[in-house]
């Protein structure tokens, strides 16, 4: 007889497929249209989306219908040549082919068993970044949705090694107070983790740093000593390979130096100036990347990878393996191959294929040509502000990031409050014109504008018309304060 109750099957799925293929392509081919950041006013968006909960179906058409009219224009173009604000890069349209593969085939590279072709496709594309790191054989490493998960990976499995008590009993178990050092220009995930790991914001140790906005080593080992001296238990190191704000990088090998001294775990978030590595002319600025006991990377930033993915690699893979080693029954028989033991997520998506698909599509030569690109025009943005009269350069160029401050004929009238107000109100007549998009940062106590091209389609044009968009719209804004 057989049940004839419904599946949730689609009629026509095939036309349905080919529409979102129509909707998505449109989408990317008009990706460098303006306004970058949408002009739509929010009370719009929400009356087009807020609704109850539908009780009864509508049909995929028409969801598609409401799709196209709601996102299609309201979408934040973060692959526009001109988004030049955070590091989530503009995707390669190959790893937007590879997420729909990923998606459509639904794996659960939990077990082998739950899908043998993801679990392998990860210990590949894994291996890659272990090599391109210089890791030993001994490698382990895990794909996670981003660079905060992956710091807190790396801090993680840092912890249980130094203090492997407190998996059974606790952080009750430790007589003296874990501490974690990062400099003054670390991201806020690192602050996230010691939260979540039981450590403590308070006992996060800020680390001074050099006018080049390095952490100083000589700082760092003063500050280790002195916990230590008053009863604390320091336990990792967090260097950067690429500041948030600045795109700085910490002396590897010198804080290397530190931690093999003193005992120390070293995790590197190298989330965003990971992709130095494959750049034969940036590859030197991360000499001594591969000392680090667990490094963070985010091949969704400057690898131009869909969002989410993120890697957290360790020189050490029992060490990764002892952290988060578990057993349940009803998984029924493991293997080796299990990937569930090298990360805390049980289910997870599979995020191999995506970045596969667009490594094996572009190859690493074309991705590096991209990334030495984008530091000739961060660059060239430095270059700009500092042969103009009206801006001054904050820190210099190593990556891809340039920050500078503009400064009006008449700054002398200005306090420093009103110049840090100035810059955020450059930056929103940017954003309100619909030709780019920057963020603001605070360095050395001052208020900056802050370019970060991590972008396949940005060309030297776009800089140029954003500087002179931005010196312009500075001189009106310095004449109206006037």
């Amino acid at each position: 007889m057989g049940d004839k109750r419904q599946s949730l099957d689609l009629e026509h799925l095939d036309d349905h497929l080919e529409r979102v293929a129509s909707i998505i392509g449109d989408y990317i081919k008009h990706i460098s249209d303006a306004p970058v950041v949408t002009q739509t006013p929010m009370e719009d968006i929400k009356d087009a989306l807020f609704e109850e909960m539908p009780m009864n179906g509508s049909s995929p058409d028409d969801v598609l219908d409401q799709v196209e009219k709601s996102f299609k224009s309201a979408c934040t173009k973060i692959g526009h040549p001109r988004f030049l604000a955070w590091i989530t890069t503009s995707p390669s349209p190959a790893g937007t082919i590879g997420e729909l593969l990923s998606v459509g085939f639904n794996q659960a590279p939990l077990l082998y068993k739950g899908s043998p072709p993801a679990t392998i496709l990860e210990k590949v594309v894994l291996s890659w970044f272990a090599r391109l790191f210089g890791y030993p054989d001994t490698w382990g490493g895990t794909l996670v949705s981003g660079g905060t998960v992956a710091n807190l990976m790396g801090m993680t499995v840092g912890r249980h090694t130094h203090a492997p008590e407190v998996a059974d009993r606790g952080m009750q178990a430790l007589e003296k107070p874990l501490t974690v050092y990062v400099s003054d220009q670390g991201h806020m995930s690192i602050y996230r983790s010691a939260m979540l790991l039981g450590i403590g914001h308070n006992n996060v140790r800020s680390v001074p740093t050099d006018d080049d906005c390095r952490m100083i080593p000589e700082e760092l080992h003063r500050m280790i000593e002195s916990d230590r001296m008053a009863g604390m238990q320091p336990y990792c190191v967090v260097a950067q390979a690429g500041a948030v704000s600045t795109g700085s990088i910490d002396p590897l090998n010198a804080i290397a130096d530190i931690c093999e001294e003193m005992k120390l775990w070293l995790h590197v978030d190298a989330s965003y100036g990971g992709a130095a590595m494959i750049s034969d002319k940036l590859r030197p600025l991360l000499d001594g990347i591969d000392r680090a006991d667990s490094i963070a990377v985010d091949p969704h930033k400057w690898f131009f990878i869909p969002l989410e993915c993120g890697i957290t690699l360790f020189k050490n893979k029992k060490q990764q393996k002892d952290t988060f080693v578990a057993k349940a029954v009803y998984l029924g028989q493991e293997t080796d191959w299990d990937l569930k033991n090298t990360n805390f997520q049980l289910s997870r998506q599979g995020r191999a294929l995506k970045l596969w698909f667009a490594f094996k599509t572009y190859g690493v030569k074309r991705l590096a040509e991209i990334v030495d690109r984008n530091h000739e025009y961060a660059k060239l943005f430095h270059t700009l502000t500092t042969e103009s009269p009206n801006w001054e350069p904050v820190c210099g160029v190593e990556l891809s990031m340039a920050c500078a401050r503009y400064i009006p004929d008449n700054c002398c009238a200005w306090s420093e409050a009103e110049l840090d107000n100035l810059q955020v109100d450059i930056l929103n007549e940017l954003e309100k014109s619909g030709l780019g998009f920057m963020t603001p940062a605070r360095i050395c106590g001052k208020g900056v504008i802050r370019l970060c091209v991590a972008n396949h389609r940005t060309t030297d044009d776009d800089i140029m018309l954003l500087f002179n968009f931005m010196t312009e719209t500075g001189a009106k804004l310095a004449a109206q304060h006037a």
